[in-house]
């Protein structure tokens, strides 16, 4: 039995801890909250910022781990990578971490290996970004380290600059500055992989649909290994070429990209995979490959079957939809349908984070959708044929609003 220490200890965690134990594997976990949703899972549970990597580092040192790993937070990842060097464990490397977490040098390093990238500032005072906006009419502005789409917002006039800079320089972490960048229009996709040995591994592409009342949010992500309008084999090799470029060594890669003149260009990439479950529950379902497995092996220096991945034949005709509800705005009265998705024979996961009488608004970031599914099945029509069903189902209603 070796010992794994996960750092977040969230929803998205859960699966990560699952599959440790049911490995044999002994389960540290450290997150903020003493009531954190994965605690219940792990052997033994320790109270620590994610972003405060000496306190990860006692605990890790108190434990002595065999391996320490995260999963679907970006702001784990330096921290992982941190407490590993310091305790002589293998992971991506603090150089490694900064660059898929820091936008700012994301982009760089994008803009150094000639590969398609917005025209982006890095920005320390509210001029800077005017800067921008002067020089394009419409940009995008987000902190550089932040997540689940905090912060982040379309900018179209000098009032709305100036209204969202100090939200959006709030949520910059490591340091008091944003990215503000040109907007660029196209349809959006995600692609999560894994890399073994420094070698990329694409395992499944989504392409989004935005809310409406939010353009920086995603609604819909529909996951097919083809498509017929998008070339995917270009998206694959234009992000593994990223990766690669980088010198990823290991580990789970999730990527946000938008297709723009003929070229895929980035928007995100993370050295760990997709939120919401993706990676948990999305990624081992379209692709047959259990990537939380080579994740924890490779972590603890085992051998891991390579060769399976070079020979690997994904199942062209599969689809995934994760829809994120869209109920409205108002105060709910009364949630239907609960059972019906719980029961659902095609649901993988879902989660419905809302209760009678909360007020539902339009989400301003990520976190604050109120809920998900995500349902597959071997043909893309049945896919969408399940996902309209639940929508069909499961819906709220609200108090009628007096006056």
């Amino acid at each position: 039995m070796s010992k794994i220490m996960v750092i977040a200890g969230g929803d998205w965690q859960i699966e990560l801890i699952k599959k440790a134990k049911q490995m044999g594997h002994y389960v540290i976990c450290s997150n903020l909250y003493e009531d954190s949703p994965a605690f219940p899972y792990a052997d033994a549970c320790e109270v620590a910022n994610v972003l405060d990597k000496e306190k990860n580092l006692q605990i890790a040192q108190k434990y002595q781990p065999d391996a320490v790993i995260s999963d679907q937070s970006d702001i784990a990842v330096p921290t992982v990578a941190y407490v590993n060097e310091k305790m002589g464990l293998r992971g991506i490397g603090t150089d490694k971490a900064d660059i898929f977490t820091d936008k700012t040098l994301m982009r760089q390093r994008c803009k150094e290996a000639g590969l398609p990238v917005p025209d982006f500032k890095i920005c320390k005072t509210l001029d800077d970004a005017l800067e921008m906006l002067n020089k394009h009419k419409k940009i995008i502005i987000k902190p550089i380290d932040s997540q689940s789409s905090r912060g982040v917002y379309t900018i179209t006039d000098e009032k709305k600059l100036r209204d969202k800079f100090d939200d959006t320089m709030s949520y910059s972490n490591r340091r008091k500055e944003i990215l503000a960048e040109e907007y660029i229009g196209g349809d959006e996709f995600t692609i999560d992989g894994l890399v073994v040995n420094g070698t990329h591994y694409p395992l499944c592409i989504s392409i989004k649909e935005m809310y409406k009342e939010n353009p920086n949010v995603s609604k819909v992500q529909t996951y097919t290994y083809s498509h017929p309008v998008y070339d995917y084999e270009l998206l694959r090799n234009t992000n593994k070429a990223l990766v690669e470029s980088i010198g990823l060594p290991m580990g789970l890669t999730h990527s946000e990209y938008k297709f723009y003149k003929g070229k895929f260009y980035l928007i995100e990439a993370g050295a760990r995979g997709g939120g919401s479950n993706l990676s948990g529950k999305i990624v081992p379902y379209m692709s047959g490959v259990d990537n939380y497995e080579y994740l924890i092996k490779e972590a603890l220096g085992q051998s891991v079957d390579q060769k399976a991945l070079d020979q690997l034949h994904l199942p062209e005709q599969r689809c995934v939809v994760m829809r994120f509800f869209d109920f409205g705005e108002g105060i709910v009265q009364k949630i239907h349908g609960k059972e019906y998705l719980a029961q659902h024979a095609n649901v993988l996961d879902y989660q419905l984070e809302i209760h009678e009488g909360d007020r539902l608004e339009n989400p301003k970031y990520g976190r604050l959708r109120p809920g998900h599914f995500i349902v597959g099945a071997d043909s893309y029509d049945e896919a969408q044929k399940l996902a309209q069903d639940i929508l069909n189902n499961v819906y709220v209603t609200f108090e009628e609003q007096k006056g």
